[in-house]
């Protein structure tokens, strides 16, 4: 009798255990925090991926609607352009903003918001690049004070050199190229000199820095996954296919800024070696290949956004959160909270029960 004690605790301590496991299995069939979450989730990408069609189909709307006004307006048909004479007369807007606010500070406000986009986004691929190449270094050199101190740097170097080239600029309501033109100094040189760095250092080699770091990146998901071929779990899985991502954008991003940059060389290139030679052809095909190339690049900057937010998980939360005025992370936390409370206190008493008969045995 005492010999089969033991072998009846055993089966008491399985049967247990059983019950436990299938008592989870039902429990999390009933109310699995897990599955709630990603349902939410679930729910939140595809509230995002309306927001985004919703947004991206009324800019669409908007800008076919102008280019097409632009367009009739341009073969002037009649009705057209009584349309437009009378949009001009009921607009609040009189006079050219750059009358008003000179040249200098137009393009103050026009350019320089997008050189420091340019540059900051190009520290930020030199950081990832450095994190990727460098792994047991990075955090000596990437800190936060090195980040302050770069973003100081770049505004410093664009306050004290890219805005005062442009207060050589004046207002001229017949400009050939241009928006403005430049004012009839001495110095037109150093101007067209100024003006070539902008386009080279500025732009090209920023966009060009942020296509080579999508490159390494690219490269370095290949990598890992080559080596773990079979063993590769769900997140390393997303980082590939996001490092694709942001390599085809990046290459994007640096052929749309490209042409208006080889356009705006050639300009340059004949202003300061040829400012002598007036051929109108020239510039008229330099005035049309320059604007066309232009609503190219500003296409790219008005699609980051929309980018963003099909990316960037974190991005389209805090997106949906602003959008909604809800905080979803709390709420997923309460969630979860409130599910571990209720599997404990339904765990509990089964467990004591189970204790209990094995002591009486």
């Amino acid at each position: 009798m005492s010999s089969d004690l033991p072998d009846i605790t055993k089966f008491l301590h399985d049967e247990t255990k059983n019950k436990l496991v299938i008592y989870e299995l039902e429990f999390n069939k009933i109310d699995d925090p897990n599955e709630k979450l990603h349902t939410h989730a679930k729910s939140q990408g595809q509230c995002a991926c309306r927001l985004w069609l919703i947004l991206f189909l009324v800019n669409f709307a908007i800008i076919a609607i102008v280019m097409l006004l632009l367009l009739l307006l341009l073969i002037e048909i009649g009705p057209v352009r009584v349309f437009w004479l009378w949009c001009v007369n009921m607009s609040f807007i009189k006079t050219d903003p750059r009358h008003v606010l000179s040249c200098g500070i137009f393009y103050c406000i026009l350019i320089g918001s997008t050189t420091l986009s340019n540059l900051y986004l190009a520290s930020i691929s030199i950081d990832r690049s450095i994190m990727i190449l460098c792994p047991m270094r990075y955090r000596s050199i990437v800190t936060r004070p090195h980040a302050i101190c770069r973003i100081i740097l770049i505004c410093l170097v664009i306050t004290l050199v890219l805005i005062p080239h442009y207060f050589y600029l004046h207002y001229d309501a017949k400009a050939i190229l241009f928006l403005c033109n430049f004012t009839s100094s001495n110095n037109r040189q150093r101007i067209h000199f100024i003006s070539l760095i902008h386009t080279i250092l500025f732009v090209s080699i920023p966009s060009l820095i942020v296509c080579i770091s999508s490159i390494i990146l690219l490269n370095n998901r290949r990598q890992h996954k080559r080596k773990h071929k079979r063993a590769l779990s769900l997140n390393a899985r997303r980082m590939h296919k996001r490092s694709v991502l942001i390599f085809l954008l990046s290459l994007w991003f640096f052929l749309s800024l490209l042409p208006a940059f080889i356009v705006e060389i050639f300009v340059l290139y004949d202003r300061f070696f040829y400012d002598d030679i007036r051929c109108s052809i020239r510039l008229k095909i330099y005035k049309i290949l320059y604007n066309c190339f232009l609503i190219f690049s500003s296409i790219n900057y008005s699609t980051k956004f929309y980018i963003h937010l099909i990316i960037s998980t974190s991005f389209r939360e805090s997106f949906i959160q602003f959008i909604c005025c809800q905080n979803h992370k709390k709420s997923s936390g309460l969630i979860k909270m409130n599910n571990k409370n209720k599997n404990k206190h339904r765990l509990l008493p089964l467990l004591n029960q189970n204790k209990a008969n094995v002591i009486e045995i």
